[in-house]
């Protein structure tokens, strides 16, 4: 328990907000048709890399792609 307490602390929780919404911006950026498919992608790396969501281990490196068919 106490190893699942230092986990969720008030620093991880707020990063993984900020993931969230500078998630969020870039998808409506690319739906906008502002950024490209690339860019959107390339933000996702810098996203992950920049807030460290909490779950990242578990999510799907590819989760937030967009393929050049969607």
């Amino acid at each position: 328990m106490t190893e699942e307490k230092n986990y969720y602390t008030d620093e991880r929780i707020r990063s993984d907000l900020d993931y969230q919404r500078a998630q969020r911006t870039a998808r409506c950026m690319l739906d906008s048709g502002l950024i490209s498919d690339d860019e959107f992608n390339k933000l996702c790396d810098i996203n992950r890399e920049t807030f460290s969501p909490l779950f990242a281990e578990i999510y799907p490196k590819t989760s937030c792609y967009v393929s050049e068919t969607e």
